[in-house]
């Protein structure tokens, strides 16, 4: 997870979330230390995410609410087996797309990383690409950076219908964006205890 200090009223509202899905204790959370860049942070936190010993591993920030089942829909969604997938939006911003499950295709920037199920072995090169694109645009617009990165490095980017995660609008915002609920929400798609029925295991051991 990536998280800031100073965010007590989310990071409960989170981790409570989180905790009593089927991730449980279960996850690390990589905490902004003093003296750091965000930026730096990022990549800190998304490089040790490639460590992982999975196919598949999710990082999320620290103002989401989680599904319930948020790992056994992971890990029964068929779209990680496609050769070009790299990474898939479990949160729907703004509610595009109606709740559908689609494939990402309008735009080369696109916001809203509070939860993303990534091809471990494309983590490297997305966070490389991601990291030039922050540099060069002088912006700690990770969200934005890791769609371009992904969608101008010949991958794909899946959208999960329904959302799995869902956004806390409402606490303040670490990087100071102002959010509300029409842009900064599912806009109501998001499905605490939705569980896909007959899934086709897939792999994503913790």
């Amino acid at each position: 997870m990536l998280a800031a200090p100073g965010r007590d009223k989310a990071h409960e509202l989170c981790f409570g979330s989180i905790e009593s899905s089927d991730i449980g204790p279960d996850y690390t959370v990589c905490c902004n230390p003093p003296g750091v860049a965000r930026r730096e942070h990022w990549r800190a936190t998304h490089e040790l995410a490639a460590q992982a010993n999975s196919d598949l591993v999710l990082v999320l920030e620290d103002d989401c609410l989680v599904n319930k089942h948020i790992l056994y829909n992971c890990r029964t969604w068929k779209w990680p087996r496609d050769r070009l997938y790299a990474a898939g939006w479990l949160y729907s911003p703004g509610g595009l797309f109606g709740g559908r499950d689609v494939w990402y295709t309008k735009d080369t920037e696109w916001y809203g990383t509070v939860g993303v199920l990534y091809k471990r072995s494309e983590l490297p090169r997305l966070i490389d690409r991601a990291m030039r694109y922050m540099q060069d645009q002088g912006t700690n617009a990770w969200d934005l950076a890791m769609a371009r990165a992904i969608l101008c490095g010949g991958r794909r980017l899946r959208v999960h219908g329904p959302p799995l995660v869902e956004h806390l609008y409402k606490c303040p915002s670490a990087l100071s964006h102002k959010h509300n609920y029409w842009f900064g929400s599912t806009r109501g798609q998001f499905r605490a205890r939705w569980k896909r029925p007959n899934g086709c295991q897939n792999r994503l051991r913790r």
